[in-house]
């Protein structure tokens, strides 16, 4: 089972270094934000893989929550970034 993680743990990196690149080039500010929320998703996902890997479910709570806020931010961000796209 442990060669499942690692490859998962492998997949989710390759992707972090995607997004981050993603964060770095985005043409728009939309573009950046989604990179983050992007980037939170998978630090939720790569937390949530160790937890299965250790067995240990303490910190489902932690990282719910943190996904909450992030997704949160981001639609906040998006409304400020759509409101101020249509002044101009």
């Amino acid at each position: 089972m442990s060669i499942v993680f690692g490859i998962t743990f492998g997949l989710l990196c390759v992707a972090g270094l995607l997004t981050v690149l993603r964060l770095l080039r985005g043409h728009s500010t939309l573009d950046r934000i989604v990179a983050l929320d992007v980037f939170v998703s998978l630090i939720v996902a790569a937390t949530a893989v160790g937890m299965g890997m250790r067995s240990d479910g303490s910190n489902i709570a932690l990282a719910a929550a943190f996904a909450l806020l992030a997704f949160t931010g981001s639609i906040s961000a998006a409304r400020l970034v759509e409101q101020k796209e249509r002044y101009r």
